[in-house]
């Protein structure tokens, strides 16, 4: 320890003795400040360990539930995966499903215009049945219900300027109060609101193509109510008959 040029001054002048004394208890003195020092720096020491390994410690423990999570992460990865393999799975399954059930379409389609040919076959087979099994009668019936002489009972094909044509079935030319005059019908084994519109149409046609009054019917086995009210209602010009009335109601004539 350092001491000041004075305190050696005064030193010098104590007693060998008590100067001897005095040094060694600056002696002990300087010593117990040395090991006190080292002491609290090895405290200090201590604390800053003590603190790093807990640091550590947490350290250790944080990685710990990092390495917990991305171990939970890459288990939910690989069950994402998975799932994602299974839908890429039914995917192409609903794909293959789906361009089987188009096939199936097509082929139900391509048989359910054939059915809807023979059932149109069909239809036009009955209807020409009954027009044959009422033309007989048209001409009694021209005469008692319209008061029409009937000079012509035909099948006709009406060809317009454009080019267009209409099949009439029941085509009758006929005179009325010395007016011409004409009766269209169609014949159904059930008559259709479609078919019903379609004989409209061809009225409409011959009307402006003949200038003269068109007076139209349409024969049946069987009307159902809801085509009975369809008629009522949106197309009263067109008169419903069953096939049965011709034969009940009038007399057989000879073709004109």
């Amino acid at each position: 320890m350092p001491y000041s040029v004075r305190v050696l001054k005064e030193l010098d002048e104590l007693d060998p003795k008590l100067k001897g004394v005095f040094f060694a208890v600056l002696e002990e003195i300087e010593k117990n400040v040395r090991e006190t020092v080292k002491r609290s720096d090895f405290e200090e020491l201590k604390s800053v360990v003590s603190d790093l390994v807990h640091a550590v410690g947490d350290l250790a423990a944080a990685q710990k539930r990092t390495e917990e999570r991305l171990n939970s992460l890459t288990e939910r990865v690989e069950q994402l995966t998975e799932a994602q393999k299974r839908t890429e799975e039914r995917l192409n399954s609903l794909a293959e499903a789906q361009k089987k059930m188009s096939e199936e379409l097509r082929t139900l389609t391509r048989e359910h215009r054939k059915t809807r040919e023979i059932l149109g076959g069909l239809a036009d087979t009955v209807g020409y049945g009954l027009e044959d099994k009422i033309f007989p009668y048209i001409a009694d019936f021209a005469r008692r219900d319209y008061n029409i002489e009937a000079d012509l009972i035909d099948r006709q094909h009406v060809v317009y300027p454009d080019g267009r044509h209409d099949e009439v079935n029941i085509y009758v030319e006929g005179r009325k109060e010395g007016q011409r005059v004409l009766m269209v019908g169609e014949c159904k084994a059930r008559p259709s609101r479609r078919e019903i519109d379609r004989l409209a149409e061809v009225v409409k046609r011959l009307k402006g193509h003949f200038g003269l009054p068109v007076h139209p019917f349409i024969v049946g086995y069987l009307f159902s109510p809801e085509v009975e009210r369809y008629l009522r209602e949106k197309h009263p010009e067109i008169r419903p008959l069953k096939s049965f009335e011709f034969e009940a109601n009038y007399s057989r004539t000879s073709r004109s």
